[in-house]
């Protein structure tokens, strides 16, 4: 009985052991390996397994699930730029004349189309700052900031690299395509694929004919 007992009470130990490590690291471990993330992965859209299930607030302050709420089953517009960003490559002029065009032709923003800006400095810019950026440049999206290491995840599942990023995508979740154009290009062919990506009475292969461009 006694060897019995002893035996057991060894196993006992041994496995109590890596519990106790583990329980160790694991703060650490929670808090540097993205795999150890609080928020879980979105399911059932066409590229959740892209796009990270992360917090962001817009300029309001007002907070969504990045993919859930933002991107999941909607036709969006997500540019990226920073308050630093727009002094050395401003997009923000460009896009408001985008925005323009289809409200104009394609459907109502906010509603039809989802336009994003996504700040690539989540260091510096707050809600404020992007507020008021997007007050001086007539652009009445949402501006999107959050914790730095759930933007670096959503700028990597764009390819977006550095601080400056000139390219704007456009996407409909609904059928799981996307396409991308520079954020300086003449404001109507970045309109265009809005269109094109759309589907139902919405969807048009040109907004104006060929002989106008």
């Amino acid at each position: 009985m006694k060897k019995t007992t002893r035996r057991a009470f060894l196993a006992g130990v041994a496995a109590a052991v890596p519990v106790a490590a583990t329980a160790a690291v694991a703060p650490n471990a929670q808090k540097d390996d993205p795999a150890f993330k609080v928020c879980p992965r979105a399911t059932g859209g066409k590229n959740a397994a892209r796009f990270p299930q992360v917090i962001v607030q817009d300029q309001h302050h007002e907070k969504a699930w990045f993919y859930e709420n933002l991107i999941a089953d909607k036709l969006v517009l997500v540019s990226f730029t920073s308050v630093r960003g727009e002094e050395y490559y401003p997009v923000l002029n460009n896009l408001v004349k985008v925005r323009e065009i289809i409200e104009d032709r394609v459907g109502q923003v906010g509603k039809d189309v989802h336009m994003y800006t996504v700040t690539t400095d989540p260091y510096r810019d707050t809600p404020e700052a992007l507020r008021a950026l997007a007050d001086r440049s007539g652009a009445d999206w949402r501006f999107l900031t959050g914790a730095p290491e759930d933007i670096r995840e959503i700028l990597a599942s764009f390819n977006a690299r550095g601080s400056l990023y000139g390219l704007t995508w456009i996407g409909n979740e609904r059928t799981g395509r996307w396409v991308k154009k520079p954020s300086q290009l003449q404001p109507l062919f970045i309109a265009e694929p809005v269109a094109r990506l759309a589907t139902g009475r919405r969807h048009r292969p040109f907004l104006v004919d060929m002989h106008s461009v």
